[in-house]
């Protein structure tokens, strides 16, 4: 039997076929995700499509004297009186819930096999975006490989035995939407209709809610197409709903999907693009191509990426030891660096198969959802949760694969100017915290905690800022980051009033998700928060700085340099922590997940240890207030910003934290950690976790400004010995760095380095 080869640092590795949904292994192309689960008997293959959601596009509910209510809530507010402001927020500024993201089908595999089961493994190979597993049955081995290729956007999966005549199986496919499943001229064809609505449930993740389907056609949801044809060298009988194979050595499956979405402004199913024969001519022209060739193309595409960056910590020889298994070992002490290392190039595998140009931008799950209501609609939580899905992407050069979120924001700085202009009465546009596949850009439902906070435009263009910053494409920052950051200013230039000292502020405003005791009742709305400053701050700053470099001084830019001296400035608390409200509250929670007021820290850099020592120490002391324990993506960001103070050893601390073993089974909101497949556990799972630990592992080994370099500023002393090559820098510098003994030993730096200050440890070499 040929045996896999195994890497420790590059490979997923488990002895036993995955029994849960979080022991499966992803597979995805950036539109098409698949979830392998690599039984030998009844083989499943859980399919996804990105743009395959709940709904169609219409208006928010908003009630019609929302904006005086807003301002009554706004008086009451800077009155001191949250409580009473918060209620008319409530009752009259809300909207309604955003849609889901579906599942799109199981491909179910029933193998007719004898004989019993011995020497089984499966991979996830990093290095080329493959599944494979081996094992023996009787006296047969089996083989199988998978991929999902961008190119040639399809799912295949080769099953081989090395007995002639010895791989017999059923191939079938199901969905949790309504559908029919066909045989049709050798195709087996999956038809799907997507719900016409989803209701909220943040308990989402304990039940299964029910489906609604509208029979009114411009009310229907988006229709959906799967087709599956197999090559074999065996007998194929094509059956009403399935295709059997029999006698055969190797059997080549391929799987594609198309489906109605034709924009988030059109009616899926009488505005929808053709997508039934679009879908058999996709399949059609696949299965002309020989299996190698596909693969080839695949792992030539894929590796293009991947390959940009390469960290090294150190081996342990761990590469036979299957990967839930180290996860405990590594929980119960055992030194293991190179787990680190995967858990790193696992996160940047998952950014390149769930976020590719052209497709929609990763949500709360990436593109991997097996729930007809997931956990939080799997949608797009733009409060923190997006936003840390695209931290690392820059910094790993991988600038391809933000594109994605650049559209989603082009598309919300459109809808959200009927948002501030019906909801506010303001120029530009604004963006609440949830968003959907239909650009939704007005507040949920239920809590102002959560619902009220039209921040997310302002958050989404430190991204969009960045992108011209780490790429240094002028056409870029002129033709799209501009414009949208100019439109995004203009409606905080219009929020803003004098609070009681005359500074300017954003009034009111709740800090994501937490809240305060007031008058002994828990309330989130203050007269301003931190973040919401922080991030106004930030881009006012941004804007002027882009508008330099553009030579460009229009009304927006000079009302921006008037106002940025008079923004609220940062306070402290009476212990010394930074303050989250506008007044030094006592919080509900003391450990509370968010962290959103230390956002000058990270992932803005308005608050650093060597220009506001005095901030970053305020900063530390919020942290150590808060706790190191937190749902999975709440430590990715406690990792970043333990990096930011340049405490390496505490960042390694909630590096172990989040790799912290969580059983399967585990799905209820509580603690933080990883599944077995590495999956963050939230739980239940999010991506973010997993994005967000990639950055913090960026951040704790290079962090750049414009015109600053900073090597290994925080490196664990744990981290003897190392190096890194490939990961970039503001300025679009390519950056290699080795270290031994815990000092720099070498570094490189590619591209325009004019003028740039580099610094090891906050000292100056250059």
């Amino acid at each position: 039997m040929v045996t896999l080869l195994l890497n420790d640092s590059l490979n997923l590795y488990y002895t036993s076929p995955a029994k849960a949904w979080v022991e499966a292994l992803p597979l995805g192309n950036g539109a098409l995700g698949a979830m392998v689960f690599g039984k030998t008997d009844r083989e499943k293959i859980q399919m996804n499509s990105d743009t395959f959601w709940t709904g169609y596009p219409r208006k928010a509910r908003m009630e019609p004297d929302c904006y005086e209510s807003f301002l009554k809530a706004r008086e009451l507010s800077l009155e001191g009186k949250n409580g009473e402001a918060q209620e008319i927020i409530e009752k009259k500024c809300l909207g309604n819930w955003t849609q889901s993201y579906l599942p799109l089908c199981d491909i179910i595999i029933k193998f007719n096999k004898s004989g019993i089961q011995k020497n089984y493994r499966r991979v996830l190979d990093l290095e080329n975006a493959l599944f494979k597993s081996e094992y023996t049955r009787g006296s047969v081995n089996y083989r199988t490989e998978a991929f999902v290729s961008h190119p040639a956007d399809v799912f295949v999966s080769k099953y081989v035995a090395d007995k002639k005549g010895a791989l017999s199986f059923t191939v079938k496919m199901t969905s949790k939407v309504k559908h029919e499943s066909f045989t049709e001229n050798g195709v087996l064809i999956i038809d799907g209709v997507a719900p016409s609505d989803s209701t909220p449930n943040q308990e989402s993740f304990k039940a299964e809610r029910g489906a609604y389907y509208s029979k009114v056609p411009e009310k229907q949801g988006i229709h959906a197409r799967g087709a599956l044809s197999v090559m074999t060298d065996g007998k194929t009988e094509y059956k009403e709903d399935c295709i059997t194979v029999s006698g055969a050595t190797e059997a080549v499956i391929c799987f594609v999907t198309e489906n109605s979405f034709n924009g988030y402004d059109k009616l899926p199913a009488t505005e929808g693009k053709e997508y039934k024969e679009a879908c058999l001519k996709k399949l059609k022209t696949v299965i002309k191509r020989d299996f190698n060739e596909l693969k080839d193309e695949h792992i030539k595409d894929y590796s293009a990426l991947f390959s940009r960056v390469k960290l090294d910590l150190g081996s342990s020889e761990k590469a036979d030891v299957p990967t839930d298994k180290r996860l405990k070992l590594c929980n119960k002490g055992a030194y293991d660096p190179a787990l680190y290392t995967l858990m790193f190039n696992f996160g940047r595998y998952l950014i390149i198969a769930a976020s590719r140009e052209g497709t929609q931008p990763s949500n709360l799950q990436g593109i991997w959802n097996d729930r007809l209501s997931p956990p939080w609609n799997s949608n797009y939580t733009v409060n923190i949760n997006t936003e840390m899905n695209y931290w690392p992407v820059l910094m790993c050069d991988l600038t391809e694969c933000n594109l994605p979120l650049i559209e989603m924001v082009k598309d919300l700085s459109k809808v959200g100017i009927e948002v501030a202009k019906d909801r506010y009465h303001a120029r530009g546009f604004c963006v609440n915290h949830n968003v959907d596949l239909w650009r939704y850009a007005s507040p949920v439902s239920g809590n102002a905690q959560w619902a009220f906070w039209p921040l997310s435009g302002g958050w989404f263009c430190e991204h969009i800022y960045n992108h011209y910053l780490y790429t240094g494409d002028s056409e870029y920052l002129r033709e799209t980051a501009y414009p949208i950051m100019r439109e995004s200013s203009r409606f905080f230039l219009d929020m803003l009033v004098s609070d009681k000292d005359g500074f300017l502020i954003f009034a009111p405003s709740t800090s994501p998700e937490n809240s305060f005791n007031y008058h002994g009742k828990n309330v989130a709305v203050s007269q301003t928060t931190t973040m919401t400053m922080s991030i106004i701050k930030e881009l006012f700053t941004n804007l002027i700085s882009a508008a330099e470099k553009l030579g460009i001084n229009d009304e927006t830019v000079n009302e921006a340099k008037e106002k940025l001296p008079k923004l609220l400035p940062f306070k402290t608390g009476s212990e010394g922590q930074l303050l989250e409200w506008y007044d030094d509250e006592k919080e509900t929670e003391l450990h509370h997940r968010h962290k959103s007021h230390l956002y000058g820290l990270h992932p803005a850099n308005l608050i650093t240890p060597d220009e506001t020592p005095e901030l970053a120490n305020a900063c530390r002391r919020s942290l150590e207030r808060r706790g190191d324990n937190g749902t999975g993506w709440s430590l990715g960001w406690k990792i970043n910003m333990w990096a930011r103070l340049w405490d390496g050893d505490h960042a390694l601390k909630l590096l172990k934290m989040q790799l912290n073993p969580v059983s399967p089974s585990k799905m209820q909101y509580h603690g933080g950690g990883t599944y077995p497949n590495l999956f963050d556990a939230h739980p239940p799972f999010q991506i973010d976790g997993n994005y967000g630990y990639v950055s913090g592992v960026c951040e704790m080994l290079l962090q750049s400004r414009e015109g600053k370099i900073f090597l290994l500023p925080a490196l664990p002393s744990e981290w003897k010995n190392g190096n890194v090559s490939g990961l970039k820098a503001i300025g679009n510098i390519g950056v290699d760095i080795s270290w031994e003994n815990g000092e720099l030993k070498d570094y490189t730096l590619r591209g325009n380095t004019d003028g740039v200050e580099v610094y090891v440890k906050g000292k100056r070499i250059k």
